[in-house]
């Protein structure tokens, strides 16, 4: 369920980017700046999106040093039940 939100959001993050992703087949090993196509910008974005859609303060050290859509779920995981 957080993984299809997350991929939702990003979807609709980078719909304008044309970057071809085929957002089907992400998953949580998938990379967020070189399979996703995700910049300094629309990680913000992405980050802003995550805490709009799950009620949630992500800690920015930690989703900023996230790496891969799995990174970004467990740090979403992790805030939910703090």
């Amino acid at each position: 369920m957080i993984i299809e939100k997350l991929i939702k959001i990003t979807k609709s993050i980078m719909a304008d980017s044309g970057n071809g992703i085929d957002y089907d087949k992400l998953n949580e090993q998938s990379r967020l700046a070189e399979d996703v196509g995700l910049t300094s910008i629309s990680m913000l974005m992405l980050v802003i999106g995550i805490e709009e859609e799950f009620k949630i303060e992500l800690p920015i050290k930690e989703a900023s040093t996230a790496k891969t859509v799995g990174d970004i779920v467990k740090i979403i995981e992790d805030s939910l039940n703090a």
